[in-house]
């Protein structure tokens, strides 16, 4: 869509060297994020403009009698040395090649610069503005990161509760939910400059945003669980929690499907909110007990009740109409 904007501009405007305007749009619009693009959009538009003045100087000095390869040569020396500082700005240096030494058609040499600065505008501009009114790529990155932390965490639930000794795999997974939750903070902040989760927080109840305090204390119910079940020996664990462990991974799967993606899905929604209800029905059958066996079974309870809060928060049943 951009690529056909920006082409659509540039034959409007008439420029020899419209291609360009499609490649700056390319290099925009493929950032992954709306705040990314603008930077860009940004560097290109200076390094443009920096290298067509370069050019127009080097022009002037061309038209004096001055010979184009010294003319490069003294001109490319700051330009080099300020891509070196700032590669952002290095298509200053393109620019400058293509103003001073690719030779020009008919016409004044003046207007190459002044091409090459609106083909760079132009691409710019219609890359910004389809980013802009496309979907919000983060908030979508939001509901894939709260995902993976979740499944995640279930994982490693899952793990403790069957009585496993796998310590390189707990690791591994609590460092995946650690790196899924820091993410989803990432990807909110970009949400927040991009002006759309603003409006989610102010007028929806079900934003995604509200997962991130329930993220952090499901981890830390994970690591308080696996505490409580070091006490235990692995054939009373897979006994007596492994089944608990499954309905619970199972639950977390569920839960990250749902929220993996920015529309509901009533089914798995459904489908979650039943297995909250058997687990609290599985743990309220269960025997009064002692010791570390009580404080898991005490944790796991903590867990289904975050995720109930968690599913409650983002999704509030609808009250029904009188």
């Amino acid at each position: 869509m951009s690529c056909a904007i920006s082409y659509a501009a540039a034959r409007l405007a008439a420029l020899p060297e419209g291609y360009w305007a499609l490649i700056t749009t390319l290099v925009i619009v493929t950032q992954p994020s709306l705040t990314q693009a603008v930077d860009t959009a940004r560097d290109q538009i200076i390094g443009a403009f920096i290298g067509a003045v370069t050019g127009v100087l080097g022009i002037v000095a061309m038209e004096r009698g001055a010979p184009p390869l010294a003319v490069f040569s003294v001109a490319l020396l700051p330009l080099a040395a300020l891509s070196a500082k700032r590669p952002a700005f290095r298509l200053a240096c393109v620019t400058l090649v293509i103003v001073v030494l690719i030779p020009a058609g008919p016409g004044s040499p003046f207007e190459r610069p002044m091409h090459r600065v609106l083909e760079i505008l132009i691409g710019a501009a219609s890359s910004f503005v389809v980013a802009a009114l496309w979907p919000n790529r983060a908030l979508t990155s939001a509901h894939a990161s709260v995902a993976d932390t979740l499944k995640s965490i279930g994982q490693l639930i899952g793990l403790y509760l069957s009585g496993e000794q796998d310590e390189a795999r707990a690791t591994r997974l609590e460092k995946q939910s650690t790196d899924a939750q820091k993410a989803f903070d990432d990807a909110l902040k970009e949400a927040e400059r991009e002006h759309i989760i603003v409006l989610v927080q102010n007028r929806r109840s079900d934003a995604i945003d509200k997962a991130a305090p329930f993220l952090r204390r499901l981890h830390s119910d994970a690591l308080f669980l696996a505490k409580a079940v070091s006490r235990l020996d692995r054939e009373t664990c897979a006994a007596r929690l492994g089944a608990t462990g499954r309905e619970l991974q199972s639950l977390f799967e569920t839960l990250a499907s749902v929220l993996a993606s920015n529309r509901q899905d009533d089914t798995k929604l459904a489908r979650a909110r039943s297995t909250v209800i058997e687990l609290k029905n599985m743990l309220a059958k269960q025997e009064a007990t002692h010791g570390a066996q009580e404080v898991a079974q005490f944790v796991v309870g903590l867990i289904v009740a975050d995720l109930d809060a968690l599913i409650a928060t983002i999704y509030p049943l609808k009250e029904p109409s009188a």
